[in-house]
């Protein structure tokens, strides 16, 4: 009995001694970057590179690695026989959650000339112990610089209004419409915006038929939204008016314009005026014309007449016919068997009324007024009263004194004579005449 107890004894003492007296080995612990805190087991040892002389062998354990902003290593690592443990860890940064926005879209993350990818962009490779800076590229914006710091794994969130690289300008003219060029380049009729306008000393030039082209320079910095406003300054025209009959004069707004046939004046400010044509005999024409920019207005005026006329028959023929005091025709005979005379036709009397005269060798003068109408003929038919006024005293061979008025003097061989009124004229052989004397007429 007391030999079992004693073997049971032995068991129990054999069985305690790993547990206090266990094999132990070297162990070496080192990191990139160092100065990660290295735990075994669940209890702290010391921070990397560290040295341990105490690992149990012939049992796994759990090793722990933690440093500031990198990934926690956790490994389960077992000590076989004296080998040593030696451990090298390279630490992984935490990577940080950032949300890049910009306005407009589609700008390039850059980082140390690594494209990140475009916005919107969700980026998930920076790690959260550096601070980092990213380049934001878009063409036609400026280049803008983001300054990124997280706070370990809390998601960071940055938007940028990025600013053009290039200026705007809007370009307005009165009147609208001018063709716009902008360094060159042709952006459309105004009003229209010039986008996109490459910064610095800015060319723009307006075109537009009709007025005079104007150029101006503006300096534009990158974002800058300039308005430019020009009023155009128009062309002179010209002006050429006509006339039919040919031979009106012409004025403008009341002034005399040059004469001719046609009437030409050039150097017409545009515009709107009252252009009246006159001609004697003829309604006066007013209307309105318009001198276009840069152009010519031709206007032709077809003219009324208004005049009246006049027809005059008379007896004897041979009336001398006045008007106005002025001689306008002489009555025919129509005929030598017709005591009155052919139709005298007298044009272009103006309306109103007129001193018609007519006048006769030895018969009395007729006068009268008569009015004109446009458009109308006044007849007349006169019927002259002669007038007997003794113009010559002629004695014959014979001593015969004879006196009245020649009626004929143009005959080589005799002169003919009326010596009394109503009577037929006298014939009288020039070898018959002795002496001839002329008499004053008495008033």
């Amino acid at each position: 009995m007391r030999i079992r107890t004693l073997i049971a004894l032995a068991a129990s003492v054999a069985l305690s001694v790993p547990a206090a007296f266990a094999a132990v080995t070297f162990a070496e612990f080192a990191s990139a970057p160092d100065k990660a805190v290295v735990s075994i087991d669940g209890v702290r040892r010391g921070t990397t590179p560290l040295q341990l002389s105490d690992i149990t062998t012939g049992v796994s354990h759990h090793i722990r690695l933690e440093l500031n902003n990198f990934v926690t290593v956790d490994e389960m690592v077992k000590a076989e026989g004296e080998e040593p443990i030696r451990k090298y860890y390279t630490l992984e940064p935490v990577k940080g959650i950032l949300l890049v926005t910009t306005e407009p879209e589609g700008a390039e993350v850059v980082e140390d000339d690594f494209s990140l990818g475009t916005t919107p962009r969700l980026v998930t490779s920076l790690a959260v112990k550096d601070r980092h800076t990213l380049v934001l590229k878009k063409e036609g914006y400026q280049e803008a610089k983001l300054s990124v710091k997280f706070n370990g794994r809390r998601p960071v969130v940055h938007h940028v209004k990025l600013v053009k690289d290039s200026g705007t300008v809007e370009i307005r003219t009165q009147p609208s419409g001018a063709l716009a060029i902008v360094n060159g380049i042709t952006c459309g009729r105004t009003p229209v915006t010039a986008n996109n306008v490459v910064k610095g000393l800015v060319t723009v030039e307006l075109k537009k038929d009709g007025y005079k082209t104007e150029k101006r320079e503006l300096r534009v910095a990158a974002g800058d939204v300039q308005q430019l406003g020009v009023t155009l300054e128009p062309l002179p025209g010209s002006l050429r008016l006509s006339s039919v009959p040919a031979g009106a004069r012409f004025y403008m707004d009341d002034l005399p314009l040059p004469s001719g046939d046609p009437c030409v004046k050039k150097d017409v400010r545009p515009g709107t005026y009252s252009v009246r044509a006159e001609l004697e005999g003829y309604a006066t024409l007013t209307r309105s014309v318009t001198v276009p920019n840069g152009g010519e207005a031709a206007e032709e005026f077809r003219l009324e007449n208004v005049m009246g006329s006049l027809e005059v028959r008379t007896m004897p023929p041979e009336a001398t016919v006045w008007v106005d005091g002025r001689r306008r025709g002489t009555t025919l005979a129509s005929d030598a068997a017709s005591s009155a005379s052919d139709v005298l036709r007298i044009e272009n009397i103006t309306e109103g009324e007129h001193e018609i005269k007519i006048t006769k060798p030895g018969y009395a003068e007729w006068r009268k007024l008569v009015t004109f109408e446009a458009k109308k003929t006044v007849e007349q038919k006169v019927k002259l009263r002669e007038r007997f006024m003794p113009d010559m005293r002629i004695t014959t061979t014979e001593g015969d004194v004879i006196e009245g008025m020649i009626v004929d003097d143009e005959n080589p061989t005799y002169i003919s004579i009326r010596t009394a009124p109503g009577h037929l004229p006298r014939i009288l052989p020039r070898d018959k005449i002795r002496k001839r004397e002329p008499i004053t007429p008495t008033l």
